[in-house]
């Protein structure tokens, strides 16, 4: 299913980053900080997998830092970055909302997935998920997809250790 965006249209269609399946409450979304000290010159974009970030004594208080990951198999994910209609990257120091375990997004498939299939998310092409081999889980495909199609990915994270890039 290949995402169709024209505006004119009763409904948006699927796009990256974008939350599907939510209710009142049931969202599964938090306001986080993009790590300030970070000192890579790469920009977040929307449905790109974020680790939590321990700044040492810099983060007493505020929201949560999260920072980019930099390996598919060493570094935990603890959410990934909703789609935004003001702003399409973030740089370090933005507030952005990212979607948690529990949250139903939409990812682009990185080959073919069966329904159910366990996936991670792909480094080198942000927002894209492909099926999990030795990788950082990062949830289950809710459809079946071939290649470049978009998906919904309910959002299993294992994201609860702090990462340390």
């Amino acid at each position: 299913m290949a995402v169709d965006t024209n505006i004119n249209q009763f409904k948006q269609g699927r796009a990256v980053g974008d939350i599907d399946l939510n209710y009142f409450g049931g969202e599964s979304i938090i306001s986080v900080r993009y790590n300030p000290e970070a000192t890579s010159t790469n920009r977040l974009k929307a449905g790109e997998a974020v680790m939590l970030k321990d700044l040492g004594a810099d983060d007493v208080a505020g929201p949560p830092i999260v920072d980019e990951r930099s390996s598919e198999h060493t570094e935990t994910i603890f959410g990934f970055v909703k789609r935004s209609l003001k702003q399409a990257e973030f740089v370090p120091g933005d507030i952005l909302e990212i979607a948690v375990s529990g949250a139903c997004m939409f990812l682009k498939a990185s080959g073919a997935l069966s329904r159910g299939a366990a996936v991670t998310a792909v480094l080198a092409t942000p927002g894209s998920v492909k099926a999990v081999s030795t990788k950082t889980h990062a949830g289950i495909v809710l459809d079946k997809a071939a290649d470049g199609d978009i998906v919904r990915v309910l959002i299993q994270a294992n994201g609860v250790a702090v990462g340390s890039a």
